[in-house]
């Protein structure tokens, strides 16, 4: 799976030339490559996908509970919980009570973590400088257009609803 993220755009584009070119496998492709490489970089700062990806959720949705941290991320609440409790121990993140529920808890990132938020930006806006080089504020602005326009669409669009397949199921499903 791996060697696909060294191809190269020629290669491709020369597999496009025998197939209808799909743009949601260039899209999934370039988030992949993005993230991969902005993982990394993370990485050097000390952080874990699911670190930063949980600190920065919290961050957007203040007094957010921990299953809604889990939905947003989509992994499961356990998951979610794990991670939370490595970040709270590091004292990026509290628990605090919440007044609506006993048994729930209300999440905000602490004083602490905005130096690695302010990082987790430089990193983001470096990345994506890269993956636009060479492309013209013109064409940045369509882009951006386009995708919003993408997203608004897949929104708006009826809901696919399939129960999920068991790893039994799994491997009927394509047989």
């Amino acid at each position: 799976m791996e060697e696909n993220a060294t191809l190269t755009i020629d290669q491709l584009a020369a597999a496009d030339a025998d197939i209808e070119p799909k743009i949601a496998a260039y899209i999934a492709w370039a988030g992949r490559l993005m993230r991969t490489r902005y993982d990394g970089r993370a990485r050097s700062i000390g952080l874990t996908r699911a670190q930063w990806r949980a600190i920065v959720t919290i961050s957007v949705n203040p007094g957010t509970s921990q299953r809604e941290v889990a939905s947003l991320l989509e992994i499961n609440s356990v998951t979610a919980g794990r991670t939370i409790d490595r970040l709270e121990a590091a004292g990026l993140v509290e628990r605090r009570a919440d007044p609506n529920d006993r048994r729930a808890n209300c999440l905000y990132a602490k004083p602490e973590a905005l130096p690695l938020q302010n990082k987790l930006n430089v990193l983001a806006k470096d990345e994506e400088a890269i993956a636009l080089a060479g492309i013209a504020g013109a064409d940045r602005a369509l882009m951006l257009d386009l995708l919003r326009r993408v997203v608004a669409n897949l929104q708006a669009a009826p809901a696919v609803r399939a129960p999920p397949l068991d790893e039994d199921e799994d491997e009927k499903a394509v047989s």
